[in-house]
């Protein structure tokens, strides 16, 4: 039941909700087909380290948390967004229905991350599939000060370094994802919302019609343009631990061997990041367009053609090139990340 201090507020209706488990669906086909079809237990055979492979290391590790401590930036930010809108724009129950979404995302998102229970098919740690000898042989001998017996960190380290180190920080890192996916897979399904007040109908009121289509556009494209550099950010991120220890690598053959390793599965992350965009933004787009179409036919009939032509941004048939590219752009962001991390290892991050 709406309570009479909500009537102004937006309310989603439940069933477009059931769009945020296309990308749930999204994941999981990825994960399968890479731990299906993908060799998740590489091993580098004669594998010999550089003599200034501590220094390697060390720097490959200022570069992970310069990435980690962006990418969290980013995180938090998105997070903030959304929780303000959500709970400053909507009804208890639209707040309520679309918690009980994001939880699920969460807890798809987190099983092949950070939790990879053993019935999950194809379950995999992520660094076996580069080498899990290459990063044992590099970063367990590798100190870390929390790690110390006066670390706050010492009872959990086990005497592994560096490594242990990774695994704890990108855990945080999945939670912090995990969050913040479903904070912009939510925003954008929510873009459906109406007043509680101002249910579907026949006859709309064009004005106040107006007004709900505009608002609902400009959420689809804030939220697809963080949804975009959310998930650039986490591929800069992704890219950095892959290449964590890969330039300490003795072999010349080898190291390039791995380094392109580390470039292929990164474009395979990053097509992976773009569908997953797509799986929420094309739907949302696709039940928007109807509204506007009838938003047409109702401006038609009323003889009010000024007011469509005077809503700015409004028209959905009419894509300015600048907004189009901007569009593209968020969408492939991630395949451009891994593309150029490909070629350039990011510069700065990737060594």
């Amino acid at each position: 039941m709406t309570r009479a201090s909500d009537i102004t507020k937006l309310q989603i209706d439940p069933r477009y909700l059931l769009i945020m488990l296309l990308p749930v669906v999204v994941l999981i086909v990825a994960e399968y087909l890479l731990g299906t079809f993908g060799d998740t237990a590489v091993h580098l055979e004669g594998l010999e380290l550089k003599d200034q492979s501590q220094l390697i290391e060390l720097s490959a590790r200022y570069r992970f948390l310069a990435a980690l401590f962006f990418f969290g930036g980013a995180t938090i930010s998105v997070i903030a967004i959304f929780v303000f809108e959500l709970y400053s724009r909507h009804t208890r129950r639209s707040i309520l229905t679309t918690l009980v979404g994001i939880l699920g995302i969460i807890v798809v998102s987190l099983s092949f991350s950070t939790f990879e229970p053993d019935w999950m098919p194809a379950s995999f740690e992520s660094q076996a599939l580069l080498g899990d000898n290459l990063f044992h042989a590099l970063m367990i001998p590798a100190g870390v000060p929390g790690c110390d017996m006066t670390g706050g960190l010492s009872e959990k380290c086990d005497q592994q370094g560096a490594y242990f180190a990774m695994e704890y920080l990108l855990d945080r890192a999945n939670i912090l994802t995990s969050l913040s996916a479903g904070a912009v897979i939510a925003g954008m399904v929510l873009a459906l919302s109406r007043p509680a007040s101002i249910g579907p109908s026949a006859h709309p009121d064009v004005e106040a019609e107006a007004r709900i289509l505009k608002s609902a556009q400009e959420a689809t494209q804030r939220y697809l343009y963080c949804s975009g550099i959310l998930l650039t950010a986490g591929m800069v991120l992704m890219l950095s631990w892959m290449s964590w220890p890969g330039d300490a690598i003795l072999n010349d053959d080898m190291r390039k061997a791995h380094a392109e390793l580390v470039s292929s599965l990164s474009i395979y992350r990053g097509v992976t990041y773009s569908v997953l965009i797509l799986s929420y933004y094309l739907p949302v787009s696709l039940f928007l367009k109807v509204r506007i179409d009838a938003f047409h036919d109702a401006v038609d009939a009323a003889g009010k053609h000024e007011l469509a032509a005077g809503v700015a941004g409004f028209d959905i048939q009419r894509i300015a090139t600048l907004d189009a590219l901007k569009a593209i752009i968020a969408i492939v962001s991630p395949i451009l990340t891994g593309a150029i991390g490909s070629f350039g290892n990011l510069s700065g991050f990737g060594g």
